[in-house]
């Protein structure tokens, strides 16, 4: 796990969710399909696993780890980050997202 804070953007807002982008040997990505519930931010679209930072989480990476363990059962032990992409929230306000991917280690 990454322990480097996701820097902010100057005078914008702060980078609070994460999300994993995973790639198969065949080039699909993983996506899951959000609940359809009332209240929750984008209901019943796809998306790359991931969420927001809870006060247990030590870093955003963590944040990836857990939200990718309770989403999809994987858990992976080393993701490097990626991108930071902004989403628009519920409220029309721009949710910056810092996107993650898996290291693997290569087997000699």
């Amino acid at each position: 796990m990454d322990p480097r804070p996701v820097p902010s953007p100057p005078g914008g807002p702060p980078v609070s969710n994460a999300s994993v982008l995973l790639q198969n040997d065949a080039g699909a990505y993983l996506l899951h399909l959000r609940d359809n519930l009332p209240g929750i931010w984008e209901p019943g679209s796809w998306a790359l696993p991931g969420g927001g930072r809870e006060p247990a989480d030590r870093s955003l990476a963590e944040t990836a780890r857990r939200e990718l363990r309770e989403e999809t059962g994987l858990d992976l032990a080393a993701l490097e980050p990626f991108a930071v992409e902004t989403a628009t929230g519920i409220d029309g306000s721009p949710v910056l997202i810092q996107v993650f991917f898996p290291l693997f280690k290569s087997v000699s």
